[in-house]
């Protein structure tokens, strides 16, 4: 009985983190590099981004309070590369789900092929994933009992993801992805070849659109869509930004089942180099579980004219080259 709590555990964290997993990061329009590494591919501009988000921010468990609302981080760097290669990104991210951390590190390498009304991208993001498990922050009925490990556990896995992006020359995008490709799997010595149940991360898909409007000189409207599946159910983000003088921004979002999104940004410094963006997501579904509120920071730097594989550019009074 023990042991199928336990597995009970692993399976519960298994299955929160196949939507976890896929990070619900509402400013996935502005760095979608995380869901698709064919978008590097795409982007011309080298820059450095930082998420910060808090689930469910107020949110304690039931007994004694440990444990606490989910958060992640995702640090993101992107470089545009004139080459065989078309761009190299990295991503790491933090996920903390009360005695589960998951820490990823990523490595993305695209290639363009230049089409007639647009550009293709491919990519691919191998990987590395560690899963903690905080056994001193479980509860069991024994003490004694054998599964209890009495500390932390780690187990490092490798893993990989694969995209495609196509990108038109009128700003419509749009992007396939596999994650999870390896389908990683967390054991920490328990045989649970036996059984129907073990912790693996399925194999995730997305599907990602937009499109740039100019309503004139000074506003621009970005609609766009996110959608993941892993072949037995979904979710879906649909948003709409509008951007004024290329400096500031505002929008709305839906998460399917789960929330109402605002979203907020002011872009800073020299040719608008860095961007600060906040998003307040109001809980829609099952709130009474869960708290009403989650939080996001978004932090964007470029750098201009960082290119591998080229010369920058060299600007002068009169001329750019």
């Amino acid at each position: 009985m023990k042991k199928w709590l336990f597995i009970s555990l692993l399976v519960f964290g298994s299955n929160f983190l196949v939507a976890q997993n896929n990070y619900f990061f509402s400013h996935y329009m502005l760095n979608p590099a995380y869901y698709n590494p064919g978008w590097i591919g795409a982007e011309e501009q080298a820059f450095v981004a930082v998420h910060h988000r808090s689930q469910w921010l107020g949110y304690t468990s039931s007994f004694d309070g440990d444990g606490g609302a989910p958060n992640t981080q995702l640090v993101s760097a992107v470089v545009p590369v004139n080459g065989f290669i078309s761009g190299l990104g990295v991503n790491v991210s933090n996920d903390n789900l009360g005695p589960i951390n998951n820490i990823q590190g990523q490595l993305s390498i695209a290639f363009n092929k230049e089409l007639r009304r647009g550009t293709l991208s491919f990519g691919v993001m191998p990987s590395i994933f560690s899963q903690t498990e905080k056994f001193d922050e479980l509860r069991f009925n024994d003490p004694e009992d054998p599964l209890n490990a009495e500390g932390r556990q780690t187990q490092i896995r490798p893993d990989l993801n694969a995209g495609l992006f196509y990108r038109t020359t009128n700003q419509f995008y749009i992007g396939v992805s596999a994650l999870n490709i390896l389908e990683p799997s967390f054991n920490y010595g328990i045989d649970l070849d036996s059984i129907e149940f073990g912790n693996v991360f399925k194999r995730n898909y997305t599907l990602l659109a937009g499109k740039s409007f100019s309503v004139n000189e000074d506003l621009t409207i970005l609609p766009s869509l996110l959608v993941r599946s892993d072949l037995v159910g979904f979710t879906f983000d649909v948003s709409a930004v509008a951007t004024f003088k290329n400096k500031m921004w505002g929008g709305v979002s839906y998460r399917r089942s789960e929330s109402a999104i605002l979203l907020l940004g002011y872009s800073m410094l020299k040719d608008n180099v860095l961007k600060l963006g906040y998003s307040f997501d109001y809980i829609v579904n099952e709130q009474d579980a869960k708290r009403p509120t989650s939080h996001e920071i978004f932090i964007r730097y470029d750098i201009p004219d960082l290119i591998f594989g080229g010369r920058k550019a060299v600007k002068t009074p009169r001329f750019s080259f």
